[in-house]
């Protein structure tokens, strides 16, 4: 009996941990847990010095006053292209919201995850006529209601940014936020986003959060 209960007491320690456990260490232990995403600063586009960038409320007023309005300029993002990412559109006094185009399709914006952020957006801006048909085609690429769609009647006069290089803060990454490259197939047929030569080394980095 004695006997018995002492391979019970045994077979119960050995089933708890009590026997061979030299290879199974819990030092450093992985159990599949993934690190939170990471808010960072990202760049996209060309390099540029976001020192001494001006709001975007002071776009209107150079244009009305010199003709020109170029430079490094802060927004804050309203939604982006969910097909591409090849525009996205800032809040923008005395508009709806400002149209900001990636040079020509030379370079991409997240799709989501940048709505209600800050960015800096270095280039040019322009007065813009946006067809009915290119308004239907940014809604779209919005994924906008057939109601939202059919509502666009009439040309609308505007301003508009063409950036060269794009800087966008506390951005979380997640699958499937950008666009690859090489599947692009979207062509904004009728709309021209080119506005003089303001050509830069495209790229796309992580700016170290100071």
């Amino acid at each position: 009996m004695k006997k018995l209960l002492i391979i019970g007491m045994a077979a119960v320690l050995y089933a708890c941990g009590g026997g061979d456990h030299a290879n199974h260490d819990h030092e450093g232990h992985a159990h599949n847990e993934e690190a939170a995403p990471v808010a960072a600063t990202m760049s996209y586009g060309a390099d540029f010095d976001t020192t001494g960038a001006v709001t975007i409320e002071s776009v209107a007023a150079n244009l009305t006053e010199t003709g020109s309005a170029t430079g490094v300029y802060k927004a804050t993002i309203i939604e982006s292209c969910q097909k591409m990412g090849c525009w996205m559109s800032v809040e923008a006094p005395n508009q709806e919201g400002m149209m900001v185009y990636m040079n020509d399709h030379s370079f991409f914006v997240p799709k989501t995850g940048v709505d209600g952020l800050s960015c800096y957006i270095n280039g040019e801006a322009y007065f813009d006529t946006l067809s009915v048909d290119f308004q239907k085609h940014l809604l779209e690429d919005a994924n906008a209601s057939q109601e939202e769609i059919d509502a666009i009647t009439e040309e609308k006069y505007e301003i508009a940014f063409n950036a060269m290089g794009v800087v966008i803060e506390d951005y979380v990454a997640s699958e499937g936020d950008m666009a690859d490259p090489a599947e692009h197939d979207h062509d904004h047929d009728g709309h021209d986003h080119d506005h003089g030569d303001q050509n830069g080394e495209e790229n796309n980095t992580e700016e170290a959060e100071g």
